[in-house]
């Protein structure tokens, strides 16, 4: 009995969680939408494309944050799972918060030096804006340092389950950035160093907000300088093997860019930006949901209840792929009308780009708890092997395919297979070695009843009339896309038990107010 309530308390909190993330995530998506307009108006396309191109290099040090940002969250969560008391949560937070500052240091370091010479010699900026980047540069890597610190205070909030704050903060961020792209719209000198400007001024704003926040709110976790060496050697052997995942991503993506920028020009740049913003803003729905779970995960991996652990593993891999096909599936049928409304001036290759990146989101959305699970366990050493492994070959297949003066549109394919599908086997099976997770059954429950959605709702398509153009053809691919997977996954991907509590809900809400 107790059991059971504590599963429905689980799944209540998770449910409520997801439902701040979502209306988070709706209003975050739309002001990141339009902010994108505004500045591809503001800049054009060759400053976005020198924007885009001279971040990326500083988004090379981004393998710091991913990976320091996971080990702090696993770490904090794991003492949270096991019951620790006040004393134990400061210690891990000043640890991890000195650790943080001691990477933003060196995070400076490597920018002034390796950065710099990345940005001298293996870009190619027309002569009259080399100064407007090393502006870029200098201001980037400041944002990036405001990034790190803010983690510790990040992980705090997530840890803690409160995620309407977190909602508020990640809104406030966007409004931010809404509020500088109008600015810079009515700004009418060097607009690229003005931007990277009011970039920085928001970064400050909403670390200040989030250092505020924890101050007053969380006491217990007032920062000290403490260096353990016991714990800093946890956590940076922890952070180290994400830090070599973290590495062989960013260095894959950045390194694509620049690739881009050396066969095709900045015009391919800017294209593969708008198709990050694409694929972040599907990505922020499934995060909704993933942030809420990920607390119950490594909490559940601490308790050491597999049982729990492995039903909320599948239910997981389900409700992400639904969230994100039922959004990604007509935004690849109707991309270049979206993509029309969203820019008006479409830059070439975005339309398939954003196709491409969008049916990765697909395959990593679904994956995506395997990689929250194994994290959480500590157990991560020959996985992030493996992992960074297959982002190494999606980075040569790059260099092969461009090198041959094939479409670029292939790298992407290429990306399918590497980091989407191979990726997954990879999941399968470490899952399996460390969690004892059923991935047979597992296949049968989840995966077979997602495939036949997917075929069913493709095949669908071809029935529909294709003289149809614009917001008929929008609404309509949209509309029964929705009809279709909903019965597909009341039919096919709940269980019994999922059934019951729908159709609970549904008496509950609905057919009492009748």
């Amino acid at each position: 009995m107790k059991k059971r309530m504590s599963i429905a308390n689980s799944n209540r909190r998770i449910a409520k969680n997801t439902l701040y993330l979502y209306m988070r995530t709706l209003i975050v998506m739309f002001a990141m939408l339009y902010t994108s307009r505004i500045v591809l108006e503001s800049l054009g396309v060759e400053d976005l494309g020198i924007y885009n191109v001279v971040g990326g290099i500083v988004a090379l040090l981004s393998i710091f944050q991913s990976s320091l940002s996971k080990a702090t969250s696993r770490f904090l969560n794991f003492e949270l799972g096991k019951g620790s008391g006040p004393d134990v949560l400061r210690r891990v937070f000043s640890m991890s918060m000195t650790i943080h500052i001691i990477v933003a240091f060196v995070a400076i370091l490597l920018g002034e030096t390796i950065g710099l010479y990345i940005l001298k010699n293996f870009t190619v900026i027309p002569i009259e804006k080399q100064v407007d980047a090393f502006v870029v540069f200098h201001c980037s890597l400041l944002i990036f340092c405001f990034h790190i610190v803010r983690i510790p205070y990040d992980a705090v909030i997530i840890a803690h389950e409160n995620m309407s704050v977190y909602a508020y903060l990640s809104i406030l961020e966007a409004i931010l950035q809404l509020l500088s792209s109008i600015i810079l719209l009515n700004y009418g000198n060097n607009k690229l160093f003005f931007y990277a400007f009011l970039m920085l001024v928001s970064a400050a704003i909403l670390y200040f907000c989030y250092f505020v926040y924890v101050k007053i709110k969380f006491k217990q976790y007032r920062f000290s300088f403490i260096w353990q060496k016991n714990y800093s050697v946890s956590l940076l052997s922890f952070s180290g093997w994400n830090l070599v995942t973290s590495s062989a991503n960013v260095a894959t993506q950045q390194g694509v860019s620049l690739l881009f920028n050396n066969f095709i020009g900045l015009v391919a740049n800017t294209a593969l930006g708008f198709a990050n913003q694409v694929n972040g803003a599907v990505g922020k729905f499934v995060g909704s949901f993933t942030t809420a779970f990920n607390p119950q995960v490594v909490k559940l991996c601490a308790q050491q209840d597999y049982e729990k652990l492995h039903l909320l593993m599948n239910r997981a891999s389900k409700y992400s792929f639904i969230l994100v096909w039922v959004m990604a599936f007509p935004l690849i049928l109707n991309m270049d009308f979206v993509l029309h409304l969203w820019l008006g001036a479409v830059p070439q290759y975005t339309v398939d780009f954003c196709r491409m990146i969008l049916v990765c989101s697909v395959i990593d959305a679904t994956t995506g708890v395997y990689n929250t699970t194994i994290i959480a366990t500590g157990k991560i050493r020959n996985y992030q092997i493996c992992i960074s492994l297959s982002f190494i070959i999606d980075f040569c297949l790059a260099v092969i395919l461009l090198k041959s003066n094939l479409s670029p549109i292939l790298v992407f394919g290429s990306r399918i297979l590497t980091r989407g599908i191979f990726n997954m086997f990879i999941g399968w099976y470490f899952i399996r070695k460390i969690v004892d997770f059923d991935v047979y059954k597992h296949v049968k429950i989840v995966w077979l009843p997602i495939i036949v959605t997917v075929l069913i709702t493709v095949l669908l398509f071809l029935t529909i009339n294709h003289n149809l153009l614009g917001w008929r053809r929008l609404v309509l691919t949209t509309i029964l896309n929705f009809i279709v997977v909903s019965i597909c996954v009341y039919y096919l991907i709940m269980d019994q038990a999922e059934k019951a509590v729908l159709i609970q809900l549904v008496k509950k809400n609905i057919f009492r107010s009748i």
